[in-house]
């Protein structure tokens, strides 16, 4: 990954490696965070090398401040997007994360710096939760459709897709790339690890990429354990306050 400068973003370079025609894989903070947890659960299980870093005036905080981000160890850096390599299997695959999405005015430009050819995953929106695990595709051409669609992923039929995940797949289809998002359905909890699942084992079977998801179906579990306790306790707190309701009144009282 050579460096490289457009308007206000530039690359810096960190390492060379020698890739075979990479697949770009981008996972961003959005809906649920589906696209940024998988990407950052890949990054951890394979041990991809970082081969650089992309700044940019246009990566923002979610309220559209300028900033830096500070770490537990009291380290701090710029909003960015990191880049890790990972050649081990065919194909080659860059892995594409960052801490912020870029704002309405830099998303061509960062979209035009960083694109090679990719998948890019993020978040689908649903009302029902009984959608939730679902993989629903957005794609460049039919036939990468077809293939999506026999690997169990639902056809997205209307609708748009917003943000860096967009983007970036737009310009991709302008270059002839073979482009697809895959996008998990998700109620908007964050983050939706289930979601999450659904995008990664999709991907793992479309590039070969060997991850194990058993530390993430623990995970899984352990989060839909505390959900049913954080609701079980709403509903005995609700019942409470039906039974006192003078008591439950007090509890609102500023």
């Amino acid at each position: 990954m050579a460096s490289q400068t457009l308007g206000d973003t530039r690359i810096h370079e960190l390492a060379q490696v020698e890739l075979k025609e990479p697949v770009l894989i981008q996972g961003l903070p959005g809906l649920g965070y589906v696209g940024k947890v998988a990407v950052d659960y890949f990054i951890e299980k394979l041990k991809p090398k970082k081969i650089g870093e992309l700044y940019s005036s246009y990566l923002l905080f979610p309220d559209g401040n300028l900033g830096i981000n500070i770490s537990e160890d009291g380290t701090y850096s710029l909003p960015r997007y990191e880049f890790f390599a990972y050649g081990e299997r065919d194909p080659n695959v860059i892995l594409l994360t960052g801490d912020a999405q870029p704002s309405v005015t830099g998303q061509y430009e960062i979209a035009s710096i960083v694109l090679k050819a990719g998948y890019t995953m993020g978040g689908y929106g649903t009302r029902s939760g009984n959608d939730v695990g679902a993989v629903y595709a957005v794609v460049g051409e039919a036939a990468l459709g077809e293939r999506l669609r026999k690997m169990g992923a639902k056809l997205a039929k209307g609708g748009a897709v917003t943000g860096a995940a967009g983007v970036i797949l737009g310009i991709g289809r302008q270059r002839n790339l073979s482009c697809a998002g895959l996008l998990g359905a998700t109620t908007g909890a964050y983050p939706d690890l289930e979601a999450a699942r659904a995008v990664i084992q999709m991907l793992t079977g479309l590039v070969s990429i060997p991850v194990d998801l058993t530390e993430l179906d623990t995970e899984i579990e352990d989060m839909r354990k505390k959900m049913e306790r954080f609701r079980h306790a709403e509903v005995e707190e609700s019942k409470e306050g039906e039974e006192n309701p003078e008591e439950g009144k007090d509890r609102y009282i500023t």
